[in-house]
């Protein structure tokens, strides 16, 4: 499980429902007009706004940031790639990974692996890899895209629930005992909206933005491991080129491949 989002979540919550609470308004708050509005509304504007594919990818992406991150750590990858290139030392190069943990890194190590054998050549092995890491970033980012597109949407079905209270306030203008009513169903879908914008869609944008760019560090450092592994380089040349990576996860000196991925 990732602590850190449950714990953001459960923050988050307390704040809000600590809010609500202490200003006795939760009465006031609780009405179906502003849920249905600003909830449905949003749904609805993003089916329109997606495809099936991406709407069923964007609600798995959800559920995703609540588990651990399948990608290995940029420590986990630079031993395994250091044993790799160790083996292939021993036995005669690249050919000797046949037997690779098909499982490691989603498969894109043993994809890496594959691909190098069968073109044998380190710039066509790149490019093919490269192309790989791109396409699966972009995808990702269309996940995030997916709920940047919902903080936006909702604090404007927010707005169209206030306009519809504010409309019935005016029209029962006349009657001071539906004034107040009137206008605690126009401020409760304002705050549907905003509350749903900064405390779901916006942080889950963000997470799913930073796991993927965490994974592309990991892919790009074991493409660049295979690579060396390729060119008959010394298991310990291996780690020192890849434990720089390190140094990107740490927040230290960026290494120009990878930030370009």
């Amino acid at each position: 499980m990732d602590i850190m989002t449950i714990v953001g979540f459960i923050m988050g919550a307390a704040v809000v429902g600590w809010g609500i609470f202490s200003s006795g308004i939760a009465d006031k708050l609780m009405n179906a007009h502003g849920i249905v509005i600003v909830l449905g509304g949003t749904i609805a504007a993003t089916v329109v706004n997606t495809s099936f594919r991406r709407f069923v990818t964007g609600v798995k992406a959800f559920s995703d940031i609540f588990t651990t991150p399948k990608t290995p750590t940029v420590d986990e990858s630079v031993r395994m790639l250091v044993s790799m290139a160790e083996t292939a030392q021993r036995q005669g190069g690249i050919m000797a990974l046949s037997n690779t943990d098909p499982a490691f890194a989603g498969g894109f190590l043993k994809r890496a692996i594959s691909v190098a054998m069968i073109s044998a050549e380190s710039r066509e092995t790149r490019a093919i890899l490269e192309e790989e890491i791109r396409r699966k970033r972009l995808d990702v980012q269309e996940d995030s895209n997916f709920y940047r597109t919902m903080s936006v949407l909702s604090p404007m079905f927010g707005l169209i629930g206030t306009l519809f209270g504010i409309i019935q306030t005016l029209s029962n203008i006349s009657d001071p005992t539906m004034i107040g009513r009137s206008m605690a169903v126009a401020i409760s879908s304002a705050f549907f909206g905003i509350g749903l914008s900064n405390l779901v869609f916006v942080p889950v944008a963000n997470k799913i933005r930073l796991r993927a760019v965490e994974e592309t560090l990991v892919l790009q450092m074991i493409l660049e491991g295979v690579i060396d592994i390729m060119g008959g380089k010394t298991p310990h040349l291996v780690e020192m080129h890849l434990r720089g990576y390190q140094l990107i996860e740490s927040g230290g000196a960026p290494v120009a491949r990878a930030a370009k991925a």
